[in-house]
């Protein structure tokens, strides 16, 4: 093909580099810890993360402490989420927020992955997320043989 056309791929391009990080640097799971700092309410709930936006996580109450919490362990990337305090859909001011996007939505969101920012597993991400991945032969042939490795159609 001689000329290359840039397609509009947000968020798909994204949900890509990351499938790619994951083949190459493995999937773990880390411990996650989110709070709502006000326990004058009956309920607080999390949509999105890792169960999408159908479904809905109860923190608990922790009395002593005034907070409401979630323990939660989630496979390395990058997660949304929103509380859902009293029925009431709602960001925490006190984390990390998206800017809006293309239903004008605002959220929250957690990032998870390797804490030590220069082992070669974090640098493969970082690498292969950013503006400009580039695979080189090795990550192709990686790749390669973790697809071939899946269940497929037999003939």
């Amino acid at each position: 093909m001689s000329c290359r056309v840039k397609r509009s791929s947000f968020p798909k391009l994204n949900a890509i580099k990351s499938a790619t990080a994951d083949i190459l640097t493995g999937l773990r799971k880390k411990l996650v810890t989110l709070k709502w700092e006000n326990k004058n309410y009956s309920t607080v709930e999390i949509s999105g993360l890792d169960i999408g936006w159908g479904q809905r996580i109860p923190l608990e109450l922790d009395e002593d402490r005034k907070f409401w919490i979630l323990k939660r362990e989630l496979l390395e990337g990058v997660y949304e989420y929103k509380y859902i305090v009293d029925g009431e859909w709602t960001v925490n001011k006190y984390e990390l927020i998206t800017t809006v996007n293309k239903d004008g939505h605002i959220n929250n969101y957690v990032e998870v992955f390797d804490d030590d920012n220069g082992s070669v597993n974090a640098v493969l991400r970082k690498r292969l997320t950013g503006d400009d991945p580039v695979l080189t032969r090795e990550d192709r042939l990686k790749i390669r043989a973790s697809l071939e490795t899946l269940p497929g159609d037999e003939e």
